[in-house]
């Protein structure tokens, strides 16, 4: 017997986003479009600000396009799902509709504005704490894409019913995985790799701080460190780090670099530097682990459940006399080919197609609940 049809109206909003939320977006839209069983239908909010992450260059506009981001949810996303006679609303984002009779399944990627609201720009965490506190309680499930993050919201919301909180693990970006690998012109040396928006949970400056050890201990290595990502809110602290130890020569920030370019980086680097202080799961992990390139991790929840056993070297996010020890391991020889093995094995456990699938599952239930109780 097929699969029963879930008609959902997909809020595709994030996909122009360059950090991993809108690689979430874009890669579990593609994948659910070819799941059996599902017809999908899509939304876009009509906005140029979720293209970028660097807070500092929009702030004169936000409290205007606020404005619209509210109208769309309250107003437009709901609409259209009516219109269109869907089953369900989904949303690769804590913000989903805020009315309407359509059921609603929103993504919760972290608890950033709850567990370490010092990292994030003090607006935004008002405005994204209020929706997360809405979202939660209207909408009919919560997909995640950790065990230790839906632990994280059970104690938060206690009165979040199990049922409704979903675990959907992400994957690499396949536009990575599938791209021709492309130099990158300023990595022309040795070098270490960092991926991911500049930001405070990023935790960019315990790198460079061991980066910086590294280097004073080894005054004649050749390494670099090359930073790959667009600068995000409160991110100028780590400009100041850099210059504070005067490796503006040897730091490099390459910015946001296409998927050419960061396959080419992952299979060159000498390592991931990956030292966040909070994840909601870490999807350069597992690109890392895809591509075998050794990774140096923030031994937190979300990254240890994402990299399992004996696949990277895991560390206190905060202790850089380890991240600088780290570095010097792998600086000084060839990377181990049994961990290597072992990560490119892991890496293969995350697929968007199983990702797409879970989903598809996930609506099922909320529209089987829904039609159960009209």
């Amino acid at each position: 017997m097929p699969p029963r049809i879930v008609k959902v109206l997909y809020d595709d909003s994030l996909a122009a986003n360059p950090a991993g939320t809108g690689t979430v977006a874009r890669s579990l839209l593609q994948a659910l479009e070819k799941t059996p069983g599902v017809e999908v239908m899509v939304s876009r909010m009509a906005s140029s600000s979720l293209s970028t992450v660097d807070v500092g260059r929009k702030r004169a506009r936000r409290v205007l396009r606020a404005f619209g981001h509210l109208r769309y949810f309250a107003l437009d996303l709901p609409a259209r799902a009516r219109r269109a006679g869907c089953d369900v609303i989904y949303s690769p984002s804590g913000l989903g509709p805020l009315r309407g009779r359509v059921p609603a399944v929103i993504t919760v990627f972290d608890l950033t504005t709850e567990q370490f609201p010092e990292t994030v720009d003090r607006l935004s965490r008002a405005y994204l704490h209020e929706m997360l506190r809405l979202q939660v309680r209207r909408s009919a499930a919560v997909c995640t894409g950790t065990h230790a993050i839906a632990t994280e919201l059970h104690e938060r919301f206690p009165s979040l019913d199990l049922g409704r909180v979903h675990v959907i693990p992400y994957a690499p970006d396949p536009a990575v995985m599938g791209a021709a690998p492309t130099p990158v012109d300023q990595a022309d040396a040795p070098f270490f790799l960092m991926v991911g928006t500049i930001e405070p949970r990023k935790n960019h400056i315990t790198a460079i701080r061991a980066f910086a050890r590294y280097l004073e201990q080894h005054p004649a290595a050749p390494e670099l460190l090359v930073i790959a990502g667009s600068p995000g809110w409160l991110y100028q602290p780590v400009l100041d780090e850099i210059a504070r130890h005067g490796l503006e020569a040897r730091v490099r920030r390459v910015g946001r670099v296409d998927a050419g370019r960061l396959q080419w980086l992952y299979r060159h680097a000498r390592g991931l530097l990956f030292p966040s202080l909070y994840e909601g799961f870490g999807i350069p992990v597992v690109e890392a682990f895809a591509l075998s390139c050794p990774v140096i991790a923030a031994a937190i929840p979300s990254v240890r459940e994402v990299a399992g056993d004996g696949t990277a070297t895991l560390l206190d996010p905060l202790d850089v006399e380890a991240w600088a020890t780290a570095i010097q391991a792998a600086a000084s020889g060839p990377p181990d080919g049994g961990r290597l093995a072992a990560a490119r094995i892991r890496a293969q456990a995350f697929t968007w197609d199983a990702s797409a699938q879970a989903l598809r599952e996930a609506l099922v239930a909320v529209t089987t609940r829904a039609r159960a109780a009209s």
